[in-house]
């Protein structure tokens, strides 16, 4: 009895000095590392914000940022009005998380296996759980992830000692495994690699069934107690899940698509080198490539994996509740499978893999008991002792590691440690009445946000505002987001000094004072085409010369002359050439541009990516504005006030010749020819190496697009030289003239791309036609052409209101109908083609309010962009419907512009004195 007791006395005091361990760890400098918070770290501070003192109550799932579950953020609420409004009681919170899943993971050991192997198990996984390096960087953190080995720790605790409970005369240990139970549906709370556990215990639980077969029905009921509490307490989540898959599924399938991307298969391989050979390779997340765990760990779990196969299959002795304890053990490396999919997401993800906590230790602590066992022939002292010297030894030279990491200057930045600095620092330094504009990767960044900064304005990292008239503003740029060189001239006069250090030395940030009465001569550049909506007006715009196949760096400074209604009005920037062909187009992200003040001036620094192959000449920058939840564009104005079109030119650019020639392997072809030259054409000519798909189906009137890929081949011309160059769609010529590029230049690019477009001719008839090019007599078949016909109406159709009103003499407004339900309203113009036109046009429709502003607008080709205003016939009528919702309006404004320039047909009616380039017709038919 005596011997049994201190043997039970001795258990208890070595985990204690396990648990102790690893609460030092954990615990040690809490204050001050790990650096940050990270973004997903100050998330969770702002939702736990939101609960403890906003009144929110998000469940089972937040549906912000990308839906996640909600536990940790109930666990923490609290402790902010009882600790501190801060960081630190998440800390604390992963601390203790910590160290009781290394107490849990000792009891877990003990309980799975019986006498002195179930000892020296359970010592031996708290004390891998304790010096893990993973879990001690994981567990120092504020991320949610940390719940998840917390909760099945203690679920599986539980399930085993009810479990045990059999033994006892008339006892199932129900309590202990309702319990089990409730903890383990409580993990579905936690982090999105849970849903893997029940599966894994049901996988468990089906082999308990059938290793114990003498007592299924103890068994049986155990397991119904079990899970259904599980059942119970998951089922809100489940319930969610049926409802809201979208939210439910999200992140999943955002980190599972192959955009990075690697496949499934090379996932596998990571996942394995990833236990002892190399891990996760994020320096926010680990010690770049180091393993999950150490070789002689990894060593360990190989042995642990050998012994509880042999002791499952072989071996007699063991009971079945020992046997099931292996099942489960061997599992756990399965359990890395929520990271193994995440393919989108550059595994391994240590992370992600939290889910094989805690048996994946249980595993290890398999394989120690059974090198033990070889060597000392089951004397446990000899097996404590290792523990003992593993734990002093590795706690040392994890903490050394850790501490090492955490005070990195790359991982300072890393964590957004220099966003944190920045908000800190400017929630003292920002004056009364000071604007504050804050630079960011992620506008809106969380880290910023916690600090309860007062109006922050948020900018990018190509982008820069200059306050309005008769303001100052602050400005702040983290070595994240620092300011583009283009602007840091304008800045310099105005830096602040004073600025907290960072770990490499350097100012952890750089801000300035911005004096909204003393904007850069460069944003006032006056030497710039007219171009203004209701919101902005371009003040500057500049580009240089690109080379064929580099980078365009376009500059632009917008004033705001009236703030958005929306808060994502979003600009796009295109390069096109003077066929309209889109050569780069690009989307600057901008957010609550609802908040801008009037006076402010944006400057937006935009890249576009020139293609190789591009044709050295002059290539125009066009700009749009849209509200891209909404669908909405804005409206430029011409002169005097009038409105234009939703497109402007900014401005041109010159693209040059490479900087070398281009090869055939440069260029990116879709489509590609082994096109060899026939006995007709020159030795000269360029030899066309693709193209690009052409349109399923065109109709007559319409352009065709057609981009070509071309080698110029080696032989020199002279700059004199013409080279013959057809196209015909059956016997029909629709281009015939010289070949551009000339062959003078042929050299210098070596291989490039034609974009032209053509017109199917109107009396084209339907059906299939080849597409073929003829180049100094040499003829290369292209591919064939759906013709398709066309149906036109030539009686007029029924409207509710006449108007034969004539816009540019060539469309006429025949009428309009106007269709209106609680959900749509319907517009429906009736055009008719006074005569052929040359130009595709756009309609644009806009609902009025009483004084004539714009609440509502559509600007499309034709039916919905389908009948472009080319394919007309003189004569013929077009049915054009408009679907908006249904909103209260009072009068309509229609017309028609050229999307290229924005320029309005003018119109002519008999209600009118003059022309105008609009007609407004509804409720108000005044024409204004």
């Amino acid at each position: 009895m005596r011997r049994a007791e201190v043997s039970r006395a001795g258990f208890i005091l070595f985990a204690v000095l396990i648990v102790g361990a690893a609460a030092v760890l954990r615990l040690a400098g809490l204050s001050q590392y790990p650096p940050g918070p990270h973004y997903d770290e100050a998330v969770n501070l702002l939702v736990a914000r939101s609960i403890a003192f906003g009144g929110a109550r998000p469940f089972p799932i937040l549906e912000a940022y990308q839906g996640r579950e909600v536990l940790y953020f109930y666990l923490n609420a609290p402790l902010l009005t009882l600790i501190h409004d801060s960081m630190f009681p998440f800390h604390l919170t992963n601390a203790f998380s910590g160290v009781i899943t290394t107490a849990a993971g000792i009891a877990l050991g003990r309980a799975m296996f019986p006498g002195r192997r179930g000892v020296v198990i359970g010592l031996a996984v708290g004390a891998m759980i304790a010096v893990s390096f993973p879990l001690l960087w994981l567990q120092r953190q504020a991320f949610r992830a940390v719940t998840l080995p917390l909760m099945q720790s203690l679920a599986l605790v539980c399930l085993w000692r009810g479990l045990r409970a059999h033994g006892s005369p008339g006892r199932l240990g129900v309590g202990w495994l309702v319990a089990g139970g409730v903890l383990a549906g409580a993990a579905l709370y936690t982090y999105n690699s849970s849903r893997l556990f029940p599966v894994w215990l049901a996988v468990g639980g089906a082999a308990l069934l059938v290793l114990d077969r003498q007592r299924w029905r103890v068994r049986i009921r155990q397991g119904a107690a079990f899970f259904a509490a599980l059942v119970l307490t998951a089922l809100p989540m489940a319930m969610y899940a049926a409802q809201r898959p979208d939210i439910f599924f999200n992140r999943l399938e955002e980190v599972t698509q192959p955009g990075q991307s690697i496949s499934l298969v090379q996932s596998l391989i990571l996942h394995a080198r990833m236990f002892f050979i190399e891990g996760d390779p994020y320096l926010r997340y680990n010690i770049p490539g180091r393993p999950y765990f150490t070789l002689p760990e990894g060593v360990l779990m190989l042995v642990g994996m050998g012994a509880a196969a042999w002791r499952l299959t072989r071996s007699r002795a063991a009971p079945p509740l020992e046997k099931a304890a292996y099942v489960l053990a061997l599992l756990a490396p399965l359990m890395v499978l929520p990271s193994v999919i995440s393919v989108g997401g550059l595994p391994p993800s240590h992370m992600r893999s939290s889910g094989m906590i805690p048996l994946i230790f249980v595993l290890i602590g398999v394989g120690y008991d059974a090198v033990v066992r070889r060597l000392a022939r089951s004397k446990v002292g000899i097996g404590i002792t290792g523990i003992v010297l593993f734990v002093v030894i590795g706690a040392v030279g994890v903490g050394r590691d850790y501490f090492t990491w955490a005070g990195r200057a790359d991982v300072y930045y890393e964590t957004d440690a220099d966003l944190a600095a920045a908000g800190e620092w400017a929630r003292t330094q920002q004056s009364p009445g000071e604007l504050l504009y804050v630079a960011a990767r992620d506008r809106g960044h969380p880290t910023v946000m916690i600090a309860n900064l007062a109006d922050v304005a948020w900018i990018g990292t190509d982008s820069l505002v200059w306050p309005p008239p008769g303001t100052h503003a602050l400005a702040v740029f983290p070595r994240s987001a620092p300011p583009q060189p283009e602007w840091a001239g304008w800045l310099e006069p105005g830096r602040v000094g004073g600025i907290p250090i960072a770990p490499d030395e350097r100012p952890a940030f750089d801000a300035f004072r911005l004096d909204g009465d003393a904007p850069p001569a460069a944003l006032l550049d006056g030497a710039v085409p007219a171009a203004r909506t209701e919101s902005l007006m371009l003040t500057a715009f500049s580009a240089q010369p690109v080379a064929s196949g580099g980078s365009l760096t376009v500059i632009m400074a917008w004033r705001v002359v009236a703030v958005p209604a929306v808060g994502d009005l979003t600009p796009l920037i295109e390069l096109e050439n003077a066929d309209g062909f889109v050569i780069a187009r690009v989307e600057p992200y901008l957010t609550e541009t609802n908040r801008w003040r009037v006076g402010e001036h944006l400057v937006l620094r935009a890249i576009l990516n020139v293609p190789p192959g591009t044709l050295p000449g002059d290539y125009a920058v066009r700009a749009a504005w849209v509200a891209r939840a909404a669908d909405q564009y804005q409206t430029y104005q011409l002169e005097q006030g009038a409105p234009g079109g939703i497109w402007a030119q900014l401005g041109t650019v010159t693209v040059m010749a490479p900087t070398q020639p281009f090869t055939a392997g440069d260029l990116p072809v879709a489509l590609p020819l082994d096109a060899v030259p026939g006995s007709g054409q020159a030795a000269a000519s360029p030899t066309l190496i693709g193209l690009e798909p052409l349109p399923g189906m065109v109709r007559p009137g319409e352009s065709l697009p057609l981009v070509t890929h071309w080698s110029a081949g080696a032989t020199p011309v002279g700059a004199d030289a013409r080279v013959g160059y057809r196209i015909l769609l059956g016997t029909e010529t629709l281009w015939d003239g010289a070949f551009h590029p000339a062959p003078a230049e042929w050299g210098a690019l070596g291989a490039f791309t034609r974009r032209e477009r053509l017109t199917i001719p109107r009396e084209f008839p339907a059906g299939s036609a080849a597409l073929t090019l003829e180049i100094d007599g040499s003829r290369i078949a292209l591919g064939n052409l759906n013709v398709q016909g066309v149906a036109r109406i030539f009686d007029a159709p029924p409207v509710e209101q006449s108007l034969e009103a004539v816009f540019g003499e060539a469309i006429r407004l025949h009428g309009y109908t106007v269709r209106a339900d609680a959900q749509r309203l319907q517009i429906v113009l009736v055009w008719q083609a006074v005569r052929e036109m040359q130009h595709d046009y756009t309609v644009f429709v806009h609902l009025l309010d009483v004084d004539e502003r714009i609440i509502a607008q559509i600007d499309q080709m034709p039916v919905n962009g389908r009948y472009p205003t080319t394919v007309w016939a003189a004569g013929e009528y077009i049915v054009d419907p408009y679907d908006f919702p249904t909103i209260a309006y009072h009068s309509i404004r229609v017309g028609l512009y050229l999307p290229q320039t924005g320029v309005r047909l003018l119109v002519n009616d008999q209600h009118f004195s003059q022309q105008r380039d609009n007609i407004v017709i509804g409720a108000n038919m005044s024409g204004q």
